[in-house]
């Protein structure tokens, strides 16, 4: 296995480099192309001048640099819409409301997408004052209000809320008074995103009318619409301390049970041997159901990985996994290129290009023979392998690492499985009084013994240990050494080792200037 087996996977990292650059030297719109132009056309005068046997190289050198290019200027034009000079003044602006109204210590947050023409499509947190006519606000509504729009800031918190908030979309930020703000009559929202934010209200208010409530309705929500409002900071805590907050995000579990559910109901024998109509047909509800439930980035990457693997098992041809997700990184961040700054982006990639690499050789290191044992060791190496791939993420934002992490989940993989089958089901059997009450009542109680059995796991003694990294390349060091450990394992090749010692080694000098900056 070589580096050149996954080339769609080689070109998020320059695609990422351009990202990081035009972050990086604050995304000008003047300076960005013309960095990248210099560089572009010292490499096309290079590649000029030298032949022979260093063109397939350098080829691949200007390639990446494109792709540098690229990512710069898609980041760029991203930056250039999101960032607006507002008016240092009072006026009036109209907009749409997009999400429901989030209760803070004083006020509801409330996302609005401006509608004026010279501010149109421009995304803004208005924080209203607590009254009924703000906890009534619905998406869709369309408001008139007053004020002094502010640019994002970071005043006052303990992280970069400025950053955080551009790569979301988010141009300012205003507080208003109760006389300050209104809503206008309209004539309907169109927005197709509102209509599925609404509709994902309709099945939770659904969800209470079956019976489901408490953390049993909180987590099916989650499960099953990503809808993690209703999670208490006590759940949450329980998660996140036995290092399980993982299953509570719609992922790759879920596209792999609704594929079963869809292959099910359409057997390949209805198609007359056309398994290209089935593979279209599962794909478009997939699609579908992901878009409802808002196309979170775990759901995204997990359906355009399966998606890939739909088209080519239509043709009969085999699909590579890491090429998949090198093609599923390469759309997303040419979509949303201020994805790559978002934790659950990274945190999703980090994972899954991970557990396909390291899971099948750590598997291979054991082979027991009972079955038991046999199912302990897989679940074993893959959280293993998972948490190689995250934890230098979770270290770096929380600076926290969970040390029962393996323990908890040997059960939380299996219950959490049969948990989204029944949520899915609900939607089917919904209707049908016997199998609902009896699919509510199996849902809370598994849902009560697995927070049960979290609580335990995060109450044991040094549940959650201190692991800091104080710097960004700290850990793109551990993940070059551990991939480039990998690779002198399947290549058996000496240099990767060198390579590795080399990443410590400037790691280790990188750190020791570190330490003399004023």
């Amino acid at each position: 296995m070589r580096l050149s087996d996954w080339p769609s996977l080689r070109l998020v990292i320059p695609l990422s480099a351009g990202i990081i650059i035009s972050d990086t030297i604050g995304n000008t719109w003047a300076e960005v192309p013309v960095w990248c132009a210099l560089s572009v056309a010292a490499l096309l005068i290079t590649f000029i001048i030298i032949s022979g046997d260093r063109r397939p190289s350098l080829s691949g050198l200007f390639l990446s640099l494109c792709f540098i290019l690229a990512g710069a200027m898609l980041h760029g034009l991203q930056m250039r819409k999101v960032r607006v000079e507002w008016p240092d003044r009072y006026r009036i602006y109209h907009g749409t409301v997009t999400s429901y109204p989030v209760e803070r210590e004083r006020t509801y947050k409330v996302e609005v997408r401006l509608t004026d023409s010279l501010y149109a499509n421009r995304n803004i947190y208005l924080y209203l004052p607590k009254d009924s006519a703000a906890s009534s606000v619905e998406p869709g509504y369309a408001i008139e209000f007053d004020g002094k729009i502010n640019k994002p800031s970071s005043e006052g918190v303990d992280f970069d809320y400025a950053a955080y908030l551009l790569s979301h979309g988010v141009s300012g930020t205003l507080r208003v008074q109760a006389k300050d703000w209104h809503v206008i009559p309209s004539d309907g929202c169109r927005d197709l995103a509102v209509r599925a934010l609404r509709f994902r209200r309709g099945i939770i208010g659904k969800y209470r009318e079956w019976g489901l409530e408490g953390d049993a309705l909180a987590v099916v929500s989650a499960v099953s619409l990503g809808e993690k409002r209703a999670l208490s900071d006590g759940l949450r805590e329980v998660y996140s301390t036995s290092g399980v907050s993982h299953v509570l995000a719609v992922s790759g579990l879920h596209v792999g049970i609704m594929c079963w559910f869809l292959y099910l109901i359409f057997p390949s024998f209805l198609f007359c041997r056309r398994d290209w109509i089935r593979e279209l047909i599962v794909m478009g509800i997939l699609w579908s159901y992901a878009f409802v439930i808002g196309l979170p980035v775990s759901i995204t990457r997990s359906l355009i990985m399966f998606s890939i693997v739909a088209v080519c098992r239509a043709i009969n041809r085999e699909s590579s996994a890491l090429n998949s997700l090198g093609i599923a990184a390469l759309i997303l961040l040419a979509a949303n290129p201020s994805a790559l700054f978002d934790m659950s982006f990274q945190l999703s990639f980090s994972a899954v290009l991970f557990i396909v690499l390291l899971t099948p050789p750590l598997i291979e290191l054991v082979r027991p023979k009972t079955w038991p044992v046999r199912y302990v060791w897989r679940v074993s190496a893959l959280s293993l392998a998972a948490q190689t791939g995250t934890t230098p993420i979770v270290a770096y934002h929380f600076s926290g690492f969970s040390t029962y992490v393996l323990l908890a989940n040997l059960f939380v993989v299996p219950i959490m499985f049969v948990v989204v089958a029944l949520s899915m089901s609900l939607w089917v059997t919904g209707w049908i009084p016997v199998i609902r009450d009896f699919t509510v009542a199996a849902l809370t109680w598994i849902i009560d013994r697995l927070t049960a059995m979290l609580t335990f796991v995060a109450g044991l003694p040094h549940a959650r240990m201190e692991l800091t990294l104080d710097y960004w390349w700290q850990g793109l060091t551990f993940y070059a050494v551990v991939i480039l450990v990998y690779l002198w394992y399947m290549e058996k090749r000496t240099h990767r080792l060198v390579q590795a010692l080399a990443c410590i080694a400037a790691a280790g000098i990188l750190g020791l200037l570190q330490n003399f900056v004023i």
